[in-house]
């Protein structure tokens, strides 16, 4: 990472409290993160996928994990009981944008759904469990505003489970990238 990405990012953490609820400008919310789950419960040692869901505020947008020649990709760090396994963030296909100057950017507008597929160890001894992230984002408009959150996902533990935010996870799958076969 350059020095240039450690010092803007040390700054906001610095500079910015994280708030559970969302990223507020001169009175208006930017972006509001959610931690949800395709699943309505865990079942021990089968995985399943967490997302981050962030809706932006009109004409307001995110970066993708390359963000290109300006920008900073969210950043996701959660906090597991000991014993699970989180694999690496899904990217959706980002959209393009040429701004002034000829700067090219790769991000998302409205809403993204970053996945990510956790594995819980085979025993679980507590019911609920409570499953903890930190996010971290860049939105830009005119102007950017780094934000954040501490986020909570709280499930039960059973033998079986149910699929839960079924469209909303099969919407974002569809846009991930595809292997060449």
């Amino acid at each position: 990472m350059s020095s240039w990405r450690q010092l803007s990012i040390a700054l906001c953490a610095i500079v910015f409290v994280h708030s559970g609820l969302g990223q507020t400008y001169q009175g208006r919310e930017l972006v509001k993160a959610t931690l949800l789950a395709d699943s309505s419960a865990i079942v021990p040692g089968k995985p399943f996928t967490a997302g981050l869901l962030l809706r932006m505020a009109p004409g307001w947008h995110t970066y993708w994990k390359f963000s290109g020649d300006a920008g900073l990709p969210t950043e996701i760090k959660w906090k597991l009981p000991a014993g699970w396994k989180v694999g690496e963030i899904q990217w959706p296909i980002p959209l393009k944008t040429n701004d002034p100057g000829d700067i090219q950017t790769y991000g998302y507008q409205d809403e993204v759904l970053l996945m990510q597929e956790i594995t819980p160890p085979a025993k679980i001894d507590i019911s609920p469990v409570k499953l903890s992230a930190e996010a971290n984002w860049l939105v830009c408009e005119k102007i950017c505003i780094p934000g954040g959150a501490n986020l909570e996902l709280e499930l039960p533990t059973s033998t079986t489970a149910n699929p839960k935010n079924s469209d909303l996870f099969a919407r974002y799958r569809r846009l991930l990238p595809q292997k060449f076969p």
